[in-house]
C-alpha cells in the first residue's frame, strides 16, 4: 500500500481533482486492535500503566512496517522517523521494567526521540514543499505556532530541566535543546498541513503528530519536575492516542487526489475562522481569569482543549469540502439526472450550484455539437453547388419527361439551391439569425406551399413498399393564408413528412391536413407509425433532442418549432406508442378566406 502517492513533483502544482479514498481493511486491523487494547487498559483492574507502553510499541511496529511501503518523495524521512520512534519507545518501555536501567540506554532513548522529531519535521517540510508559494497568512501561522511552542518549551521544560540537575551532562543539555527545537518545527507544520488536508491519510496523520507534540510537552514537564516519581504519567495516553491516529492513517491511500487544499478554499477558511474564534475565546477567558495557566500542566490542558476544537472544525470542514468535490465530480462526469453520490453532509447551496453548473455544461456540449453541425452544413452547402449547376444544365434538355415530373425536379432543385444559399449566408455572418417574424413577411397561400412538397414526397417515396402520403384539406381551406417564409415553411414541412415516413416500420399512411380553427390555420402531419413514449414527448422540439433516428441531430423539430413561433404560431406533438404521432402547426390567419 502506498499511502504517500498523493505527492506531486515539486515543479507541478497540485491538482484540484478529487477521488473518494478507499479504506484498506488489512491496514485498519492494527488500529482496531490498538483501540481495543486502549479500552481494555482503561477498565483493567490490574492497572493501566502495565499495558500502555507495550501498546505503544505495538503501534510503533506497524507504523514502521507501513513506513517502509512508502515510495513517494519525502518518504525516506518518515522511514527514519518511524524506526527512531520504535527504538525510543522500546527503550522507554524497557526502562520502566528494568530496575537498573543503564545510562547509555537512557541516552540512546533520548537520542532516538530527538532523531524522530527531526526526521518528522523533515517529512512534513517535504510535504509542504509540494504546495505552491506560501501565503502570508500561512507564514504567520507557522511563525506564531512555532513561537508559542518555543516559549512553552523554554519556560516550562528546558529551564526547569536545567535547574533540576537531573542527568546534568553536556549530552542531556544539548539533547534537550535539540529535542525541543525540533518540536517547535513539528507542531506548526502539522497544524498548518492539518488545516489544509484533503486526504484522509493526511487528516489523520497531522492530527496524530499534533497530539503527540502536545502530549510530549505535558510529559516533558511532568518528568522535569517529578523525575524520581514512580509510574507512568497519565499524559502518556495522549501520546498513545496520537500513535493510534497515525496508525489509522495507514489504512488510507490518497492516490489520484491532491493531498492539500488551496489556502483560499472553503475547507481552509472554515477551519481558520474557527481557529481564530477559539483563540479569541481562550484569550478572553484568560483575561477574565476564568481559565488561566499557572503552570505547564494547565497550559497543556489549554492546548488540548484548543486541539479538540481545532479537530472538530477540521472534521466538519473536511466533510463539507468532500461533499462539494463529490458534487463537482458528478457534474464533471456528466452524471445522469437524479443521480446522487453518497453525501455525508447535505448542503442545499452546493447541490444547487452543481445543478446550475451541470446545466451550463450541458448547454456548452450541445452548442459545441451544433457548431460542428453548422460547419458541416456550410461545407455541404458549398460543395453541393457544383452538382446543382450540372443538374440545371441537364434540366434544359428533359423534353422526354412528362411536364409534371419536369416541374417537380425543377422545384426540388430550386429548393436545394435556396437551402445551400441560406446556409452559406449564415455561415459567412458567423451567427445563426433567427427566423423572420410574421410582421416582416408577406401573406402566403398555404395550399400553394403544401401541395408542391407533398407531390415531391410522393415522388421521393413511391418506391417505398406500403407507404402512402395523402393530403386532406378541409372545406374552405383552399384560400387560407398566413405570414410565413415560403422556403422555411417548405423545409419544415418536408422534414416533418420525412419523420413520419421513418416512423412507419412496416409501411403505413402519412396524412397532411389543412383546416381552419377559429382565427388559426391548422396544418397537421399524422402517421400511424410506432409512436413516441410519453416520457420523451415533452422534450422533443428542444435543441438536440431526437427519438428513434439513428444518427439524428434533433435539429429538424427544433428549427420547425423556432420558425413557427417566430411566425406567431405554435407547434404541438401528440402521440401514442404503437398507434402513431400527430404534429400540429397552428398559424394566425393573415386575412379571412374569400368566398
Amino acid at each position: 500500500m502506498n499511502n504517500n502517492s498523493t505527492f506531486l513533483p515539486p515543479d507541478q502544482a497540485p491538482s484540484d481533482a478529487f477521488e473518494r479514498e478507499k479504506v484498506s481493511l488489512p491496514a485498519l486491523l492494527p488500529a482496531l486492535a490498538l483501540t481495543a487494547g486502549i479500552v481494555f487498559s482503561l477498565f483493567s483492574k490490574a492497572g493501566w500503566n502495565r499495558y500502555i507502553l507495550p501498546l505503544e510499541v505495538f503501534a510503533d511496529l506497524f507504523i514502521a512496517f507501513f513506513a517502509f511501503r512508502h515510495n513517494a518523495p519525502g518518504a525516506r524521512w518518515w522511514r527514519v522517523a518511524a524506526v527512531a520512534l520504535l527504538a525510543g519507545d522500546t527503550f522507554y518501555m524497557v526502562g520502566h521494567q528494568v530496575p537498573s536501567f543503564p545510562a547509555w540506554a537512557f541516552m540512546a532513548q533520548e537520542a532516538f526521540y530527538t532523531l524522530c522529531r527531526f526526521m518528522t519535521a523533515a517529512y512534513l517540510y517535504s510535504s509542504l514543499r509540494v504546495l505552491d508559494k506560501l501565503e502570508t497568512a500561512e507564514k504567520v501561522i507557522l511563525a506564531a505556532a512555532s513561537a508559542v511552542i518555543t516559549f512553552i518549551s523554554i519556560q516550562y521544560l528546558i529551564i526547569p530541566f536545567f535547574r533540576s540537575g537531573n542527568h546534568a551532562t553536556p549530552f542531556f543539555y544539548a539533547n534537550a535543546v535539540l529535542n525541543r527545537l525540533a518540536e517547535s518545527a513539528v507542531f506548526p507544520l502539522a497544524l498548518l498541513l492539518g488545516m489544509k488536508a484533503r486526504s484522509r491519510y493526511w487528516l489523520a496523520m497531522t492530527h496524530g503528530l499534533a497530539l503527540i507534540s502536545i502530549s510530549s510537552l505535558a510529559i516533558g514537564y511532568y518528568i522535569a519536575l517529578n523525575a524520581a516519581a514512580p509510574g507512568i504519567p497519565v499524559q502518556e495516553y495522549g501520546w498513545l492516542c496520537g500513535l493510534l491516529l497515525i496508525l489509522a492513517a495507514q489504512a488510507y491511500s490518497s492516490s489520484g487526489s491532491a493531498p492539500f487544499a488551496r489556502w483560499n478554499s472553503a475547507r481552509v477558511r472554515l477551519v481558520l475562522l474557527v481557529l481564530l474564534f477559539n483563540l479569541a475565546l481562550l484569550l478572553s477567558l484568560s483575561l477574565l481569569q476564568i481559565f488561566i495557566s499557572k503552570d505547564a500542566f494547565q497550559l497543556t490542558t489549554i492546548l488540548l482543549v484548543f486541539f479538540g476544537l481545532w479537530s472538530v472544525a477540521n472534521l466538519i470542514a473536511f466533510r463539507i469540502s468532500e461533499d462539494i468535490y463529490l458534487l463537482l465530480g458528478s457534474v464533471n462526469a456528466g452524471a445522469a439526472d437524479g443521480a446522487r453520490p453518497a453525501y455525508r453532509v447535505a448542503i442545499y447551496e452546493a447541490e444547487l450550484f452543481a445543478e446550475k453548473l451541470k446545466a451550463a455544461y450541458d448547454t456548452i456540449r450541445s452548442q459545441t455539437r451544433l457548431a460542428a453541425l453548422s460547419a458541416l452544413a456550410a461545407q455541404v452547402a458549398h460543395d453541393i453547388r457544383s452538382p446543382l449547376a450540372a443538374l440545371d444544365t441537364a434540366l434544359k434538355d428533359v423534353t422526354g419527361l412528362p411536364e409534371e415530373k419536369r416541374e417537380l425536379i425543377s422545384a426540388a432543385a430550386g429548393r436545394i439551391r435556396d437551402i445551400a444559399d441560406d446556409l452559406l449566408k449564415k455561415n459567412r455572418q458567423g451567427a445563426v439569425e433567427p427566423p423572420l417574424a410574421a410582421g416582416q413577411l408577406a401573406p402566403q397561400l398555404l395550399p400553394g406551399l403544401i401541395v408542391p412538397v407533398i407531390e415531391e414526397k410522393r415522388l421521393q417515396y413511391r418506391g417505398a413498399a406500403g407507404v402512402a402520403i395523402e393530403m386532406a384539406f378541409a372545406a374552405g381551406a383552399s384560400g387560407l393564408r398566413a405570414r410565413v417564409d415560403p422556403a422555411g415553411f417548405g423545409r419544415l414541412l418536408s422534414n416533418l413528412v420525412n419523420n413520419s415516413v421513418e416512423a412507419l416500420e412496416r409501411g403505413g399512411r402519412v396524412a397532411v391536413g389543412l383546416a381552419r380553427r377559429g382565427s388559426l390555420a391548422a396544418i397537421t402531419v399524422r402517421d400511424d407509425g410506432k409512436g413516441i413514449p410519453a416520457e420523451l414527448l415533452g422534450r422533443l422540439g428542444g435543441r438536440g433532442e431526437t427519438h428513434g433516428k439513428a444518427g439524428g441531430s434533433g435539429l429538424g423539430l427544433y428549427h420547425a418549432r423556432t420558425a413557427v413561433e417566430a411566425w406567431g404560431g405554435s407547434l404541438a406533438i401528440s402521440s401514442e406508442p404503437g398507434k402513431g404521432t400527430t404534429v400540429t402547426i397552428s398559424l394566425p390567419l393573415s386575412e379571412l378566406p374569400s368566398a
